[in-house]
């Protein structure tokens, strides 16, 4: 299973709200799934944080899901 980071829309009351999360692939690259919660930014080092801030700005460049 792969996974990469997606940006999922859903409703707030009446506005759009949008943010990241970890989204699941089966084996032929359909979604399969997604966290419950938005992804958080954390590491053991500032290197580590750095490289998951870059994996989620790749989510802007990719569709956005509804949640």
């Amino acid at each position: 299973m792969t996974w990469n980071y997606r940006i999922l829309k859903s409703k707030d009351g009446k506005d759009d709200w949008y943010q990241i999360h970890e989204v699941y692939y089966d084996k032929d690259n359909n979604v399969n799934g997604w966290t419950e919660n938005g992804a958080t930014v954390n590491g053991n080092t500032i290197d580590e944080i750095r490289s998951s801030l870059e994996l989620m700005l790749k989510s802007l460049d990719k569709e956005i899901l509804n949640k």
